[in-house]
Order: structure tokens, then C-alpha cells, then sequence
């Protein structure tokens, strides 16, 4: 059995901001533990004998030939991995990892249990600002919200929230979308290549941006998500290949599963998970064997679906439980690991909205996932993206991190003195200078979110959440604009790879 070592995780700045009273916390995960011990090792099991005895079928030539030099065979035409080479895959592939912003602050170390949120969906649609209509979403859309996200505080990374509709070829599509993040926001940026001839050229991108800011190192400024799986136990030659492509280049590589349970993944929760994982494995195992260094992220993404419909939904009771399931598996591995949560089955920012993400988004982060997307602005089952729900699900990712902030007892946090010294003076702690200075330290305060008193929020014209949170949109994008890219480099990346985004 591969067990994962004890890392002590690196320290990372990361801080909530308010007006006038700015707080410091970092957020961590796998204090919750759905699965027990056997659980863990059962689940492991089943995984080591889909890949060994079922195997995937629909093997490209490329796939065929990296494994099968490497030790893997196939039966009844069907790729199986030897228990062998899945433990010593674990084994290498367990280790930290770095992905990088433009800015430094940016930066997002994964050595353990740390917890980030980010963006997602690729959406078709986006509610629109002032009609609160869904409308195709277009490039402009996606720039706007990455130079959204830029600013909300609590939101780690920028995962491709939008399709650019408007874009008319697929390379087109790929390759505007990758600029137009790096453009938007100076955040890690996760966005996806459908041919993998294309990869050198995002590579290129990513040179010039690299050659404007002198850097030394080759910074993993984005990571690739591939979905090199179609449920059950099927490879997508094209994503297989995009994925051996990414490797090849040195960027990381998001290895994502989508099963839905009950459909594409067996119907019981314990079978999608092992099912899932088993798949995601296997895009694991092939990243590993192209390069053993390879940065690969394990995305194991059990999806429920309404097994009256068949519809997504995913804000459902058992998404969660899933969820937290998939995380405590990557933490068994000890992989850098990432899953979606977040995808309320509301169409707009209302009270369904707020229980299904939070209910979501909390177990993902307690269970130790490390990169939780889709965890702000996504509606609708993944179908349409929103610039007030990002401004709103910022204030509640605050909230979730400093659940999973660490609480310090010592000596002097038990304040046993202070305790002393209050009950026989003033009779209550508002006046100690401890209390001043631990408000400012200890304590969360929102962005948006409305603390007045009844008297004093109906004197303010009674403000509802949405309104306040699309004033707070319209400021942000109307008094900030990017500044992290030269504009000398973002005219020559346009001129020679013929891209859209010129604002």
C-alpha cells in the first residue's frame, strides 16, 4: 500500500480584505473524514483491479504505445494497468507542486492539505448584467469576468468560466480564451485545447509573457484541463493526446473524470467513486509514464445526476458526499487535487443559490480537496455564469476558508488572565487593547454581505443582496482595468497568433 508522507505544508499569503480592517487566514482542509481507514483501503482496491482486470477501451495508437511499452498490456481489446505500476505511479506522482500567478501573491502551493477556490463551468451562457436574462456568452463576457475575479478576494484562480460563442473556429476559440484570462486577470489560469498540434502554440503565448517579465524559471502561469475519459472506462483519443502533448511541454495538467452517477458511473456512490477514480487513474499513469516529473492534478469529479430526468444536479443532497468521498481518496494518494463543487442547480443568486454551494463547497474544502473550481459565479447546472453571483459567492468563500483557518491554544489565546482582570474591573472584554487588536486579526469581516441594524438598513433604503452586489460589480469594472501585461506584449501576442482581445 503507497502511503502518503507528512508534508508540513509552505506558508502562502493570502488575505481577506475590507475597507478598513484587513484580515489574514489561510484555509485547510481534511479534518472530515466521510471514509474510514478500511473504506480507504477498499476503495483503493477496486481501483487497482478495474485498472488490472477491466481496463479502458477506445485506446489511441499514441496511448497504445506509451503503455504498452511501459509494462501495461491490453485484454479483450481493452488497456489494463498492472497493480504494479498504478502503486509506483502513486508513489512518484505524490509529492507538492507549485501553480503560479503572474504576480507572486498569486502563487498556489499544494504540499498537503491547503484549500484554494476558483472559477469554472465553460458555460454556454451568461446572465446577463442588466436584464438578469441568459444570453450566449461571448469573449468580451470572459474577459470581463476575469478582470472581475481579479478583485474579489477570496477566489484563488481562474478557471475558463465562458465559451466565447462568437469565436467562429475551435482554434480560434482555444486560443483566444487562453490570452484573453492571462490578459484579464494576473491569477493562475486553468482553460482547455481540443487538438493537441495546438498546444505548442499556447506554449508560445505563454514564451512571450514569460520573456516580458524576465522570468528565470518556467513558471506554471496555466494549467490544461483534459477530460481524457468518457465514462464507462472509455479513453478520449483526442484528450489522451492533448494530455501526452501538455507533458511534453512542462505545463500541468488537470487529469479530470466527469462520471455521472447512476448513468455513466455505477449508481451507488461507493462504485461511482472507485469507478471514477479508477478512470482518473488512468490519465494519471499515462501523464506519469510520458514523463515520471510530469505536474499532473487529480481530478476525480463524481457528478449526481436527477435519476428521475437524468438531468445534472448539482446541488443535490449527494454531490457532497461524493465530493468529500473523491477528496479523501486524493488525500489517501497524497495527490494535488482538485474536484468541482458549487454547481447550484438555481438559475439566479437566491437563497437556493446560497445552501446548495455552501453545503457543496464546505465538505469539498473540510475533506482536503485542494483546488475546488466552479466554487464562484457558476448557475444553473453549469449552463450560464454570473457576475453578481461571483461578488456574492466571494463573501461566502470567505466565511468557508476561515472555517478551515487553524485555531491556536496556548497560553495566551486561553487568556486566562484576561479573563481575571475583566470579571473583577469592567466587567466585559470591548475596552482590553487584546480585543482591538485581535479584530483586526482574527476576525472576517464581508465585503457585501449586511451587518447593519434593522433600523439602520431600512434608513439605507432597505438594499437587498443583489443590488448591493451589482453596484460593487460595476464598480470593480468600471474603476479597474489590467495592468499586469505591457501593452507592447498583448499587441505582438495578438498580431502574430491573430487573436480578438485588443481592449
Amino acid at each position: 500500500m503507497t502511503k502518503s508522507a507528512n508534508k508540513m505544508p509552505r506558508r502562502r499569503r493570502n488575505t481577506e480584505k475590507n475597507i478598513e480592517i484587513k484580515t489574514k487566514f489561510r484555509g485547510f482542509g481534511g479534518s472530515l473524514k466521510i471514509l474510514d481507514q478500511g473504506e480507504c483501503d477498499d476503495i483503493h482496491k477496486a481501483v487497482l483491479q478495474i485498472l488490472s482486470e477491466i481496463g479502458l477501451s477506445e485506446i489511441s495508437k499514441t496511448t497504445l504505445d506509451i503503455a504498452t511499452s511501459a509494462g501495461a498490456f491490453t485484454k479483450n481489446g481493452r488497456l489494463c494497468f498492472p497493480k504494479s505500476m498504478t502503486e509506483d505511479a502513486i508513489a512518484s506522482l505524490s509529492h507538492p507542486i507549485v501553480l503560479h500567478g503572474q504576480k507572486s501573491e498569486n502563487d498556489l502551493p499544494i504540499s498537503g492539505k491547503e484549500v484554494y477556490f476558483g472559477t469554472g463551468g465553460a458555460t454556454p451562457q451568461i446572465v446577463d448584467l442588466e436584464t438578469s436574462e441568459f444570453r450566449d456568452s461571448k469573449l468580451k463576457d470572459l474577459y470581463d469576468h476575469a478582470r472581475l475575479i481579479e478583485h474579489l478576494e477570496n477566489v484563488d484562480f481562474f478557471s475558463r468560466t465562458v465559451i466565447a460563442r462568437d469565436m467562429k473556429t475551435q482554434k480560434s476559440l482555444d486560443s483566444n480564451t487562453l490570452f484573453t484570462c492571462l490578459h484579464g486577470t494576473s491569477k493562475h489560469i486553468m482553460t482547455s485545447v481540443t487538438d493537441a498540434k495546438d498546444v505548442k502554440e499556447i506554449k508560445n503565448i505563454l514564451n512571450h509573457i514569460r520573456s516580458e517579465k524576465q522570468e528565470k524559471t518556467n513558471k506554471n502561469l496555466i494549467s490544461l484541463n483534459t477530460n481524457h475519459v468518457v465514462s464507462p472506462l472509455r479513453f478520449d483519443p483526442a484528450s489522451c493526446d492533448v494530455l501526452i502533448e501538455g507533458v511534453k511541454y512542462g505545463i500541468p495538467i488537470n487529469v479530470n473524470t466527469f462520471g455521472q452517477v447512476g448513468a455513466s458511473s455505477a449508481v451507488t456512490l461507493a462504485g461511482a467513486v472507485a469507478q471514477t477514480i479508477a478512470e482518473t487513474m488512468a490519465g494519471m499513469i499515462l501523464g506519469w509514464l510520458v514523463d515520471k516529473d510530469a505536474t499532473l492534478i487529480f481530478g476525480p469529479r463524481p457528478m449526481m445526476i436527477d435519476l428521475r430526468t437524468g438531468a445534472i444536479s448539482g446541488g443535490s443532497a449527494e454531490q457532497p458526499i461524493a465530493t468529500a468521498m473523491a477528496g479523501q481518496m486524493a488525500q489517501y494518494y497524497g495527490f494535488a487535487n482538485s474536484a468541482i463543487s458549487g454547481a447550484t442547480d438555481s438559475k439566479l443568486p437566491d437563497a437556493q443559490s446560497g445552501f446548495e454551494k455552501a453545503a457543496n463547497i464546505q465538505m469539498a474544502a473540510l475533506s482536503g480537496v485542494n483546488l475546488i473550481t466552479q466554487a464562484c459565479g457558476s448557475q444553473a447546472s453549469l449552463m450560464a455564469t454570473s457576475f453578481i453571483a461571483s461578488v456574492i459567492d466571494n463573501d461566502m468563500l470567505g466565511i468557508i476558508r476561515r472555517s478551515g483557518a487553524k485555531v491556536k491554544v496556548n497560553k495566551a489565546t486561553l487568556a486566562l488572565d484576561s479573563i481575571k482582570d475583566v470579571v473583577s474591573g469592567d466587567g466585559h472584554f470591548l475596552g482590553q487593547p487584546e480585543t482591538y487588536e485581535r479584530m483586526r486579526s482574527d476576525y472576517l469581516y464581508p465585503i457585501i454581505s449586511d451587518r447593519r441594524s434593522y433600523e439602520d438598513w431600512e434608513k439605507a433604503g432597505s438594499p437587498k443582496l443583489i443590488d448591493t452586489a451589482k453596484s460593487r460589480v460595476k464598480e470593480i469594472l468600471s474603476n479597474n482595468h489590467p495592468n499586469h501585461l505591457k501593452q507592447e506584449t498583448i499587441d505582438k501576442i495578438n498580431e502574430q497568433f491573430k487573436l480578438k482581445i485588443n481592449t
